[in-house]
């Protein structure tokens, strides 16, 4: 696994301030959910249209599970407060699998302190 985030605050869709962090586990799957897809690549961008930056890569294991990686979150206080902005960030999925369609831009909102789970079902690319 090659996770390429550091410490620096990266652009995110939502403007409001980036003062804590969510989580995010992605699973990849084939036949209807029922067949774990090892090896996909999983790439996560954060930013808005041309602006989005590269955040972290990962593969799939055995289960087709990506390792748990956290992302910046607004301030949970944020969302008592009725002129902030979404209290999340939204960040965007692409997965890539040899003999599969690749899908792209998949959006995943990151709340603070939350573990977001995203399961995706790649069908397979006519031969």
């Amino acid at each position: 696994m090659k996770n390429i985030y550091e410490t620096e605050r990266p652009p995110v869709a939502n403007s409001a301030p980036v003062d804590s962090f969510g989580y995010l586990k992605i699973t990849v799957a084939t036949a209807a959910r029922a067949l774990p897809l090892v090896g996909a690549e999983v790439s996560v961008f954060g930013g808005a249209g041309r602006a989005q930056q590269l955040m972290a890569v990962l593969q799939t294991g055995e289960s087709g599970m990506t390792d748990q990686i956290s992302l910046p979150a607004p301030f949970a206080a944020n969302s008592l407060q009725p002129d902030r902005l979404n209290p999340y960030n939204v960040f965007y999925v692409r997965i890539v699998a040899a003999d599969f369609i690749t899908r792209e831009r998949i959006p995943v909102q990151i709340f603070p302190g939350i573990l977001s789970d995203l399961i995706i079902n790649l069908q397979a690319a006519a031969a």
